[in-house]
């Protein structure tokens, strides 16, 4: 179980969960999105967190370049938070252009200053900015342990492929060498938390 000083050397790290997501998603891919359980399964991480007052919430998210995009800055509601995992006061948001949450952002510093030991990572989607984000993550030691929580990830299919088969390899090739794949009720064991199935 994490104690209370260890959370405050812990971080929950969110990637682009924006309503563009859910207002275009065949933008992104193909449909069915995967992991029907994610936004329910995001929702509970950030009530956990938050109701053990972990200082370090951090959402990234993203605003394309590209004026088609339903993350463009002009294209309000889509640039904007989902509803099930809008940032509260206090809580760190950060934004991106490119795929890694690393590139042209002051994460990294942020997460050395704050002396993160352990950055949980959560968000879309699973083979483009989460991915390129743990494996910089990785890359840079930013932290000691970096657990991407399996079901708090989604994406789209492509080409040939659907999108649970994407993620599921996507999070094969990540395990053990970028980071530990967990699933959310294991994290949430982790925190002392018991999941509301509700």
């Amino acid at each position: 179980m994490v104690s209370s000083a260890d959370l405050s050397k812990s971080a929950l790290l969110l990637i682009d969960i924006q309503n563009g997501f859910r207002t275009n998603p065949s933008y992104f891919g193909s449909l069915p999105r995967s992991t029907p359980s994610f936004e329910k399964n995001v929702n509970a991480l950030l009530a956990a967190f938050r109701a053990l007052r972990c200082p370090n919430i951090i959402h990234v998210y993203h605003l394309s370049t590209h004026a088609e995009s339903p993350l463009h800055p002009t294209n309000e509601e889509g640039q904007s938070f989902a509803p099930y995992a809008l940032p509260q006061d206090g809580e760190l948001k950060i934004s991106k252009n490119v795929n890694s949450a690393f590139i042209g952002t002051n994460l990294e510093a942020v997460l050395r200053e704050r002396g993160i030991e352990r950055l949980f990572v959560g968000g879309i989607t699973t083979d483009q900015c989460v991915s390129t984000s743990v494996r910089m993550a990785a890359n840079l030691g930013v932290a000691k342990e970096i657990i991407l929580i399996e079901d708090a990830t989604a994406t789209f299919g492509k080409g040939k492929w659907d999108a649970e088969t994407i993620k599921d390899v996507n999070l094969a090739g990540l395990d053990g060498e970028f980071c530990g794949v967990r699933g959310t009720e294991e994290v949430l064991s982790l925190l002392g938390v018991e999941k509301n199935n509700s």
